[in-house]
């Protein structure tokens, strides 16, 4: 709080969003860091139902310091619940987060639904929420990213898990059409309960958005509606 940051890249340190010198998530209420001496203001969040604990602080370098932040419930959401329909781990190719450290992550954040979508690959973060004791904060349901080169990305939950399969069951697009894909993530579902919910993942988004892809136009007319 009094200066420059004093993370150094050319000495390895990562970059962190926003200018924090270090950022930790505490699933059970407690954590430690190590900081180099300074002054500095801690911030607990916990989503957006809650109000900041701020605390302002001082590191001497000679001994253990420790703070108690608070976060206090400020929204009520009775009848809701929060949920994340989107999330990645490190069974996809652009993620580096284990799975307990992306049930924490949520957990600490205050989603209480999150669904799996890792990239050609499904995933089940129930027995991982299980494993981790956070069955009291979230759940889950499996799903699915299905993740063509160039054009779009398809979501699909809740589906079946296949344990004996190295990717969880999930298929191969090759050559698929975008209809064959949404049915492909519908025959994915368990036969016991209604079909899975499919959506475009970020339709907008040039290469890897489907509607951008196809050259989708829903432009408005104020008098008739949607145009062609």
């Amino acid at each position: 709080s009094d200066g420059p940051g004093l993370r150094d890249p050319i000495l390895g340190d990562g970059y962190i969003p926003g200018g924090s010198e270090a950022v930790m998530f505490a699933p059970y209420g407690h954590g430690e860091l190590l900081l180099p001496p300074g002054r500095y203001q801690a911030w607990a969040s916990r989503g957006p139902e809650y109000e900041l604990g701020v605390v302002d602080f001082e590191v001497d370098g000679s001994q253990r310091l420790d703070l108690e932040l608070q976060v206090v419930r400020s929204v009520d959401t009775s009848g809701w619940i929060s949920a994340d329909f989107h999330v990645h781990a490190q069974p996809s190719h652009d993620s580096g987060v284990t799975p307990p450290e992306r049930v924490f992550t949520m957990a600490c954040e205050h989603v209480e639904f999150l669904v799996s979508s890792d990239h050609d690959f499904i995933t089940d973060y129930r027995p991982v929420i299980e494993d981790v004791e956070m069955e009291q904060w979230l759940t889950a349901a499996v799903g699915l990213e299905v993740t063509p080169i160039e054009y779009g990305h398809f979501i699909g939950f809740p589906l079946v898990h296949d344990y004996l399969e190295m990717n969880g069951g999930a298929f191969d697009w090759a050559g698929l059409t975008p209809d064959d894909i949404l049915d492909g993530l519908r025959d994915l579902g368990d036969n016991g309960t209604e079909d899975p919910v499919t959506f475009v993942a970020h339709p907008r988004d040039g290469i890897l958005g489907y509607f951008d892809q196809y050259g989708l136009d829903l432009w408005i007319d104020p008098e008739n509606g949607l145009g062609p």
